[in-house]
């Protein structure tokens, strides 16, 4: 924000589905920028596990977000689960704290710019099988939509190119993974506004399980130059 001090979530975040799980990735790195300086924070959590079967991911400004995101999770009961389920009452959920800001009579004429992307199973017969990625973002009003296989949000370009060169419906575990920390990482060698650690989940039908760091550097990712990348691009 221009002229005051203000968070905002220069980030990548990614949901991608096979056929009956998600991989979700994140990056770790805020940024505060005040009066033209800028300071970089890699602490941040952007996926936040909701239910057994659902995560939030977000990206944009990081206080209001967090906020919701924090005080949603609150207002579920224990028996709410779904990816379909948990994005409906999100929505809502939103809509009001929206209708209840703007009834303020200090209410800023700026909104702020911020997005989640809900990621999970919904269920068929007796398990949670069937994978969901939904978009949510302040700038449309809250209008919900579904995402047709993944879905990238924060600084998606690179991201994106990878995804539409190389996602395939079907696509088994190990090589979803390996997509989404390539994605990361490529995004991070270039971006400076994506940085910090990697972090990555997956939901199946087991539940939500944190991929340690050790197998996303280990197994997912594969390294280049950076240094010969920019040598070529500037002749």
């Amino acid at each position: 924000m221009a002229d005051e001090a203000g968070e905002n979530l220069m980030t990548l975040v990614i949901a991608a589905h096979g056929t009956d799980f998600v991989v979700l990735g994140a990056d770790s790195r805020a940024t505060v920028e005040s009066g033209g300086t800028r300071v970089e924070i890699n602490i941040m959590e952007k996926i936040t596990p909701m239910t057994k079967h659902v995560a939030i991911l977000l990206s944009g400004e990081a206080e209001v977000g967090d906020r919701l995101v924090e005080k949603f999770k609150l207002s579920l009961r224990r028996q709410d689960d779904g990816a379909t389920l948990i994005a409906e009452r999100l929505t809502e959920f939103c809509r009001e704290d929206a209708r209840q800001l703007a009834g303020v009579p200090t209410h800023p004429s700026y909104f702020p710019n911020f997005g989640f992307i809900i990621a999970g199973l919904d269920k068929r017969g007796s398990k949670y099988r069937v994978p969901r990625c939904y978009r949510l973002d302040s700038l449309s009003g809250f209008r919900l939509g579904l995402s047709r296989g993944f879905a990238v949000d924060g600084k998606p370009m690179i991201a994106r190119y990878l995804f539409a060169k190389n996602f395939q419906w079907g696509m088994q575990l190990d090589e979803l993974c390996r997509l989404v920390a390539q994605a990361m990482f490529d995004t991070m060698s270039i971006d400076g506004d994506v940085g910090g650690k990697i972090r990555m989940g997956r939901i199946d039908p087991t539940g939500y399980t944190e991929i340690p760091e050790t197998d996303i550097k280990n197994e997912y990712i594969t390294s280049w130059d950076v240094e010969r990348l920019r040598r070529i691009v500037e002749q």
